[in-house]
């Protein structure tokens, strides 16, 4: 067993817009040692992040500009490693717990809270973050474990209790369209491509996201409680990846040497435009035609308006 590491300066990054709370997570966590970065929005949160790389993040749920169950979402997709988050928040409803951890958050601690339960639980974070460390079960340092591939009709039926949450409870649900872009004169088939493309959306998807194969070229990826921000972190990079060489071993060795482009169209609920599953599903379709009449290596994220994006290496 991997003993708790030492908190003398291991950073922790705090974010809540209440100075009250920022204030009793500082003095809680700065008399047991550890080193505190406040953030106080959502947005401060993902610059610090880049600046700074915390060891731990302890997130509010209600924050100003990005709320911190989409600031959990762009972090975990950005982290090369892993990245311990633990949410808090007042409210602390069953339901409000299950949609933090949905989000992809390690922990939810309910406010207000215990000085004593809130070291214990950021040292089991950091623990265990030791052992990812340590490579016991580091994440590219083994085989992941292989998602269960739906059948096409258990796949419809997924899609729809999502799509049917999602109206439920006013969530954010984006959805994805990935194809390998057809490249010129001598280069390799997109079918020989799509393992490592396979390989790279694993890589970079929650174990609650749905990926499903549409045809030879691409899938079509479905991200609960995921807003506009979250996704294009997750479609970027894909993008990305898919361009480097050497990055997923398990991947088609061709593909893996030379690197290949995608071309991703995006689509969200909720939108005006978006009154249906069909309608989400028709506009991601549309928005992957859009990208792909680029030229390729382009995302089109269809909000009001197709917006269409190149990500940059």
């Amino acid at each position: 067993m991997t003993a708790a590491p030492s908190s003398s300066g291991v950073k922790i990054l705090v974010a809540d817009d209440s100075p009250g709370e920022r204030a009793t997570a500082r003095s809680v966590l700065t008399e047991a040692g550890f080193a505190v970065v406040e953030a106080t929005d959502g947005q401060q949160v993902l610059e610090l992040y880049n600046r700074e790389r915390p060891a731990l993040v302890m997130l509010d749920v209600v924050m100003p500009k990005i709320g911190g169950l989409e600031v959990c979402r762009i972090l975990k997709a950005k982290a090369s490693g892993f990245l311990p988050v633990l949410m808090v928040s007042t409210r602390n409803s069953v339901n409000a717990r299950v949609e933090g951890l949905r989000s992809g958050a390690d922990d939810y601690l309910g406010k207000p809270y215990n000085p004593e339960e809130l070291r214990a639980r950021i040292d089991v974070l950091l623990r265990t973050r030791a052992q990812f460390s340590q490579g016991e079960g580091a994440e590219g340092d083994g085989p992941r474990a292989r998602r269960v591939e739906l059948a096409p009709d258990e796949f419809r039926r997924r899609l729809r209790e999502e799509f049917e949450r999602a109206e439920r409870y006013s969530d954010p649900l984006a959805c994805l369209r990935v194809e390998v872009d057809e490249g010129g004169e001598g280069a390799r088939p997109a079918v020989e491509l799509t393992p490592a493309l396979h390989a790279i959306i694993e890589g970079n998807v929650r174990k609650i996201d749905l990926v499903h194969r549409t045809d030879d070229r691409g899938f079509l990826l479905v991200l609960p409680n995921t807003h506009f921000p979250g996704a294009l972190t997750v479609a970027e990079r894909v993008a990305r990846e898919a361009r480097r060489p050497l990055l997923h071993p398990s991947a088609a060795r061709a593909a893996a040497v030379h690197g290949f482009s995608v071309s991703i169209g995006v689509s969200f609920y909720p939108n005006k435009d978006t009154r249906s599953l069909q309608d989400l599903l028709d506009l991601v379709d549309a928005a992957l035609e859009r990208a792909r009449r680029e030229q390729g290596g382009k995302i089109c994220l269809f909000q009001h308006q197709g917006y269409l994006y190149s990500p940059d290496d």
